[in-house]
C-alpha cells in the first residue's frame, strides 16, 4: 500500500516516528535511525512533496506532520490525478498516432463529401476511428444494438472513452428497445456513464453524427450489411442535423414515458413560442401568425401544460431543452 502511494521504507518510517513522538527533531531522528542528517532532511523533503508533513506554525524551522486520515486521502488525489493525466496523455499519443498512420488529419474525405464503406467491417472500423477523434459530440439514431458480445464491449469501450474526454454522447432509440434486455442494459449503462439516451416510436433512418462535421448513413435503407456512406459536405449535414434536433425534441427520455406527454408541436406552436421567447407579448404574436389574441392565449395555455411549465418564461427554458425553439 505504502509503495502503491509513493512512499518508501524510510519514509513511512520517519513518518510514523514523528506521528508518534512530535518532539523528535532532525538531530535525534537521524539518531534514532542510525542514519545522517542529510538522509532525513531527503526524507521529509520526499514528505513534504506528497504534504504528509508541514511547516510548523510554532516554530517555522521545523516540520509537523499532517492528519493521517487527511495525509492518505492527499496522496490518492495526488495518485488519481497523475492517473488522469497520464490517460490523457496516452489518448492523445493514441491520436496522434492514428491520424500519421492515417495520413492526414481525419477520415479520408473526396471531392464531393461522399465515401463509400463497404461491408459491416469498413463500417465498423470508421465508426470506432470517429469516436476515438471526436472532440464534441456525437449523435447517433440507434436502430438497434450490437448482439455479439465482443461487438456490445467494444461498443460500450468506445463511448466510455469518448465520455471520459467530455464528448457528449446523444442518442434516440426506437420505443422498442424498451422491451429488449440486452438494448436497455446497453443503454443504461450510456446513461449512468453520463450519456443522453431517448426514445421515439419509429425511426427515419441509421444515423450517426460526429462534431457536426462528419455523418454515417446507410447505403441501403433497406439492408445495412451493405455498408454506409462517409459524409463530409455541409450541405448535406445541414439538414441531417436538422432532422436529429426535430426527432431529438419529440423524443421521450430513457425511463420516461414513452407514450409521449411531449409531443412534438405544431409549426404554428414553434411560431408563437419563438415570438414570446423574443419578447413579443400575446397580442402581437398574434398580430404577426395572424390569429387572434385570445387564440394565442389558449395555445399557450395548452403548451404551458404540456410542458408541465407554470410561467412563460418556463415553457420557455423547457421547450429550449427539448430543443422545440
Amino acid at each position: 500500500m505504502s509503495a502503491t502511494l509513493g512512499l518508501e521504507t524510510l519514509d513511512r518510517t520517519v513518518y510514523r516516528m514523528m506521528l508518534d513522538r512530535p518532539a523528535l527533531g532532525v538531530a535525534e531522528l537521524a539518531a534514532e535511525l542510525a542514519i545522517t542528517p542529510d538522509g532525513i532532511h531527503a526524507c521529509l523533503d520526499r514528505l513534504f512533496a506528497l504534504q504528509l508533513v508541514q511547516t510548523s506554525f510554532e516554530a517555522p524551522s521545523r516540520f509537523t506532520v499532517v492528519d493521517p486520515v487527511l495525509g492518505v486521502k492527499r496522496l490518492l488525489d495526488q495518485q488519481h490525478d497523475e492517473l488522469l493525466r497520464r490517460q490523457h496523455q496516452m489518448a492523445s499519443s493514441h491520436q496522434a498516432l492514428v491520424r500519421i498512420l492515417a495520413g492526414s488529419g481525419g477520415p479520408a474525405q473526396r471531392a464531393d463529401g461522399v465515401e463509400r464503406l463497404a461491408g459491416p467491417d469498413a463500417v465498423r472500423r470508421r465508426l470506432e476511428r470517429l469516436a476515438l477523434e471526436a472532440r464534441i459530440e456525437i449523435l447517433t439514431f440507434l436502430a438497434d444494438v450490437p448482439r455479439p458480445s465482443a461487438a456490445l464491449r467494444a461498443a460500450r469501450e468506445s463511448d466510455a472513452l469518448a465520455l471520459r474526454r467530455g464528448v457528449a454522447i446523444r442518442t434516440v432509440g426506437p420505443d422498442s428497445i424498451r422491451d429488449d434486455a440486452t438494448a436497455v442494459e446497453h443503454t443504461r449503462a450510456l446513461v449512468a456513464q453520463g450519456g443522453q439516451v431517448r426514445t421515439v416510436a419509429a425511426l427515419p433512418t441509421q444515423l450517426v453524427v460526429v462534431d457536426r462535421t462528419y455523418a454515417l448513413v446507410p447505403m441501403d435503407p433497406a439492408d445495412s450489411g451493405k455498408g454506409a456512406l462517409h459524409l463530409s459536405a455541409p450541405g448535406v449535414l445541414a439538414p441531417l442535423l436538422a432532422l436529429f434536433e426535430r426527432v431529438w425534441g419529440a423524443a421521450t427520455p430513457l425511463g420516461g414515458d414513452p407514450a409521449g406527454t411531449r409531443q412534438v408541436p405544431s409549426e404554428q406552436e414553434r411560431a408563437l413560442l419563438t415570438l414570446l421567447a423574443e419578447g413579443h407579448t400575446d397580442e402581437s404574436a398574434a398580430v404577426q401568425l395572424h390569429i387572434s389574441a385570445r387564440t394565442a392565449r389558449r395555445i399557450m395555455a395548452s403548451l404551458n401544460e404540456r410542458l408541465g411549465a407554470r410561467s412563460r418564461f418556463e415553457a420557455g427554458l423547457r421547450a429550449a431543452r427539448l430543443g422545440w425553439i
